[in-house]
């Protein structure tokens, strides 16, 4: 499949590009900017109508990156849910806050601590009418994970998957679902 070609100043001027229909499949960072999860995720959130990103930690370099991106889209009426846990104790509490600062309650932030269960997924979910998207693959939110790092993404379509999107989808509710109940009956 072709690769889409572009520079990270066109992305900042996204309404005077011109995008093309292809899209690059297999994510794997490195030297080459069009294997950049960064840039086909943006791609991604122009026009999405919901946005969920489960991730097993954030950090600030990777937060900062997506974060005017966020924004964009919560001024389009977006809706944006991330969940994010500890892994190995990297998610650094200033990723959370930023996230916080500038998107306040605007956004579903909500963090996975159940002591009895590893959380390590990967998933970044685009909704939009008729089309849905996801990129699963072994990028947390790290600058090095958002571009040049060596990870391996891929990019599928609801079109090609819609019962494997449903299953995570299903999986991801859960999810929330078990953090809003712990959360409740904490207090």
């Amino acid at each position: 499949m072709a690769e889409l070609n572009f520079t990270e100043k066109e992305l900042e001027n996204r309404e005077t590009m011109l995008w093309k229909d292809e899209r690059c499949e297999a994510i794997t960072g490195g030297e080459n900017k069009n294997r950049f999860l960064l840039y086909q995720l943006k791609y991604s959130m122009m026009n999405a109508d919901r946005i969920d990103i489960i991730v097993s930690f954030l950090m600030e370099s990777g937060v900062r990156m997506l974060l005017k991106d966020l924004q964009r889209a919560l001024e389009r009426g977006t809706r944006i849910r991330i969940l994010t846990g500890n892994y190995l104790g990297i998610t650094q509490p200033g990723a959370l806050y930023l996230i916080k600062d500038a998107l306040g309650d605007q956004i579903d932030l909500r963090f996975y601590k159940e002591k009895e269960r590893s959380f390590h997924p990967k998933a970044y979910i685009f909704h939009k009418k008729e089309f849905g998207e996801i990129y699963i693959g072994s990028s947390n939110v790290s600058r090095s994970a958002l571009t040049s790092g060596i990870e391996w993404n891929y990019h599928f379509d609801v079109f090609r998957i819609r019962i494997i999107l449903t299953v995570f989808l299903r999986t991801l509710k859960i999810c929330f679902i078990t953090i809003r109940l712990s959360l409740m009956m904490r207090y």
